[in-house]
């Protein structure tokens, strides 16, 4: 009996990014930062300007997750390094 078939994989996941969210206090709402490379190697607190005009520190989790492609998000950097400065 031959073996069973596998299928092939579809092409290589496309990157969309990786998400940080954070509570906003001032407005009860949930925040999303995208970030395109992945933060987990530097995971020092961030500061990030939110769009209700207060600066909120943000603890960044080594445990982050990536984006999909359809997923809305609120503010979006290249590398943390950005918030650090």
């Amino acid at each position: 009996m031959p073996p069973p078939r596998r299928s092939k994989k579809s092409a290589e996941r496309k990157d969309y990014g990786w998400v940080i969210s954070f509570g906003c206090k001032p407005t009860g709402t949930l925040r999303r930062l995208k970030v395109d490379t992945d933060p987990a190697p530097d995971t020092r607190p961030i500061e990030v300007s939110c769009v209700c005009g207060e600066v909120h520190r943000v603890i960044v989790s080594p445990y982050r997750r990536r984006r999909s492609a359809d997923e809305a998000f609120d503010l979006e950097v290249k590398s943390l390094d950005e918030l650090r400065n």
